[in-house]
């Protein structure tokens, strides 16, 4: 107690006081709830609070502790500003957040002003509270609440003033509700917020300040169009999902609103897989083709422990891909009970869920599919992806980002690939790859899981995929196993024997003693995609046996016996020699005649030299070939052109007979295309031998050649 003022205790004095909190603690408590009168101490740190607020039992118990002290005044003070909530039509429970905050910061600055008035006027202490506001210098607390309390309805701000602080007194007296800002649709939705956000709803998704100079533009009332501020501060109570309405997709939408944590503590493993297909992040080498591709990988996790059941690698998220994603998950964990997968054709087909003949009805599990534009649902399988494939898909030179958002790396890793930069994985280590992601990933804590402590660590840790998987089995959970897992994972279609044949997918299996007895009656086909050879052929009744195995066309043979067909071959391919060397011919002619040839004036001897030579070819005046002399500097000195050349309509027969008559000036190709066209029926008629004398000349040309030398 102060030896100065005994009116005024510390709470150490006060501490354990009859109907006193028998703390410190306690005790500073209390007097903060009740708004007790307090001061800094004159030496020291910490407050001293007023004797006149203690209960009567405290206020003996101290006198006897001092009885030489003066009698301690009774201070009426008000006790912390509670005033009865009021059901009417703002009531104190149906307000929002921002309202309450508001609400709230008044109050705080109510009781101080109410502290301050038990020492002195209340005009006093409300020019004090003022005056301090102004200067920054009430309590931290009170300083800090002070911007909430300021906010009004239709105002950013407004400034603490005398007549604020006795506004709000008068609003408390009618209720503490009173004290919160009327919201706008409590008072009413103001007239330019239909307007406005009819042209802010849209999904061209404008901004506040493009809505509003659209308003301006098309000079609506002034008064329906607000400000800047009041369309913000709109939007900002209203929350970003109402005011997404019209802008975004239900996708969108559907992030920004609460949600449903699915609890998987009462599952047990393989009581529902999540499958889903992913594109690749790299590229990989085509195994056929040897270009770099994308491929589409298909997984398979456990919902209750998270862990890597399955996966299968293709080009793309195909039956084929879902049903070997399948097949290694039942043979890790055995069949499941509900199998969820998404709205894909991949998944959503006959072939895995035909009532008869379907993948679910042999293996006796259930098919899910998760509602369209709703990938959330899909949530275990979507992260599994991002901890398996993309850590996989980052240790190859070939990584091309994710999905097609990186363009630009994209083409550096191609023209990179180009040049020989980059070497692609092949196929074999695609998959040594994912196994070991797979396996990392499957001995990783995993945060949907329970907790546990390690074993070698002794800190508290969530559980592995693993880990939880063979938490169930010590705990007594089984797999269903499957015999003979490959057949039964085999697709199947219903299709009907004809005549011993089946016809399926643009081909004919046939086997002609099995299914004897089976015409025109429906059959289960079952097939493997990898080999199109031969199928399977199961019965439609109570039995459920396999009949045989069809091959394709196994009921084909050849239409006539193979020396036959290569007789008849032997002489197609002479036709088409005979026509191709023809065909040869011509357009060597027409390149001749083609030719673009300097032509000049020839002198008199010339042209008496080139009437000789068509005189001694025997062409005659009916002849309309023409010989195109060659440059003069080409000339012999005996007048004869060196080698003539040929063109015109009847070319060919002048460059025959003037070849019959100059063998000697022919080089072995000329020798050859003669020998070639000599054999020709025709060619020797355009010469004007018989088929006897053609023949004749033929061997003639042979002759000189086998000779080595020319006549």
């Amino acid at each position: 107690m102060s030896d100065q003022d005994t009116s005024w205790g510390t709470v150490a004095d006060l501490a354990g006081l009859p109907e006193m909190p028998q703390t410190q603690r306690g005790v500073r408590m209390l007097a903060e709830r009740a708004g007790w009168l307090k001061r800094k101490r004159a030496t020291g740190k910490g407050w001293e609070y007023h004797l006149g607020a203690l209960p009567e039992a405290a206020r003996n118990a101290l006198k006897e502790r001092t009885p030489s002290a003066a009698p301690l005044p009774v201070v009426v003070v008000e006790p912390r500003m509670v005033i009865p909530e009021r059901r009417d039509a703002l009531g104190v429970t149906d307000l929002k957040q921002w309202q309450r905050e508001t609400m709230d910061a008044r109050l705080v600055i109510l009781r101080e002003v109410e502290r301050r008035a038990a020492l002195s006027l209340l005009s006093e202490a409300v020019a004090t509270v003022v005056a301090l506001a102004a200067d920054g210098t009430l309590p931290a607390e009170i300083q800090m609440a002070l911007p909430s309390a300021l906010a009004k309805n239709g105002k950013d701000k407004e400034t603490l003033s005398p007549s604020t602080i006795h506004r709000w007194r008068a609003m408390a007296k009618r209720g503490m509700g009173a004290l919160a800002p009327a919201p706008m649709d409590a008072g009413g939705t103001p007239a330019w917020v239909e307007p406005f956000m009819k042209i802010y709803r849209t999904p061209n998704r404008l901004t506040v300040a493009a809505v509003l100079r659209q308003m301006h533009e098309a000079k609506m009332d002034p008064g329906l169009i607000p400000s800047y501020s009041q369309a913000r501060r709109y939007l900002e109570r209203i929350g970003e999902a109402e005011a997404g309405k019209g802008r975004l997709s239900r996708l969108q939408l559907t992030a920004k609103l609460p949600f449903i944590r699915r609890s998987t503590s009462e599952l047990s493993p393989m009581d529902i897989v999540n499958g889903d297909g992913h594109l690749s992040y790299f590229l990989a080498l085509h195994p056929n083709t040897g270009k770099p591709t994308r491929l589409e990988f298909t997984e398979v996790f456990c919902v209750a422990t998270r862990i890597h059941a399955g996966w299968s690698i293709n080009y793309s998220e195909n039956t084929h891909a879902v049903v070997d994603a399948l097949r290694m998950a039942v043979e890790f964990g055995g069949v499941p009970k509900i199998v969820h997968w998404d709205n894909g054709s991949g998944a959503k087909n006959k072939n895995l869920q035909d009532e008869v003949s379907g993948l679910k009805s042999r293996l006796g599990f259930e098919f899910y599919h998760q509602t369209p534009g709703n990938p959330q649902a899909g949530g275990i399988v979507e992260r599994g992806h991002q901890q398996v494939l993309i850590p996989a898909a980052r240790r190859f030179d070939s990584y091309v980002g994710r999905r097609d958002k990186d363009d630009g790396l994209l083409r550096i890793r191609m023209k990179a690939i180009q040049e020989g930069k980059i070497r692609l994985p092949t196929i074999p280590e695609v998959v040594e790859m994912i196994d070991k992601m797979r396996e990392i990933y499957n001995n990783t804590p995993h945060s949907s899981l329970p907790w546990m402590f390690d074993k070698v660590t002794g800190k508290k840790r969530h559980e592995t995929p693993k880990e939880a998987w063979q938490r169930h089995v010590d705990g007594g959970w089984k797999p269903v196993r499957v015999d003979n897992a490959l057949e039964e994972f085999r697709l199947e279609e219903t299709r009907t024997v004809l005549r011993g044949e089946i016809r399926f997918h643009t081909m004919i299996y046939s086997n002609p003693t099995g299914l004897k007895e089976w015409h025109n009656k429906k059959v289960r086909v079952r097939y493997d995609p990898r080999d199109g050879s031969k199928v399977w052929v199961w019965s439609l009744d109570k039995h459920d046996r396999l009949i045989c195995e069809a091959t394709r066309d196994g009921n084909v043979r050849p239409y006539l016996v193979d020396n036959v067909l290569e007789h008849g071959g032997m002489l197609r391919l002479r036709g088409q020699l005979a026509r191709l060397d023809r065909k040869k011919l011509e357009k060597l002619a027409e390149a001749r005649q083609t030719l673009e040839m300097v032509v000049e004036p020839l002198t008199i001897a010339q042209e008496e030299a080139a009437n000789a030579m068509i005189e001694q070819l025997g062409m005659g005046e009916s002849r309309t070939a023409e010989i195109v002399p060659l440059h003069e500097a080409q000339i012999l000195e005996s007048g004869f052109p060196a080698r003539p050349v040929f063109s015109g309509t009847l070319a060919e027969e002048a460059w025959g007979k003037w070849a019959m008559a100059n063998m000697d000036q022919l080089d072995e190709e000329e020798l050859d295309k003669l020998e070639s066209r000599l054999e020709d029926p025709w060619f020797r008629r355009l010469l004007g031998f018989d088929d006897d004398e053609g023949e004749g000349d033929g061997d003639s040309c042979r002759t000189k050649r086998r000779a080595g030398h020319r006549e």
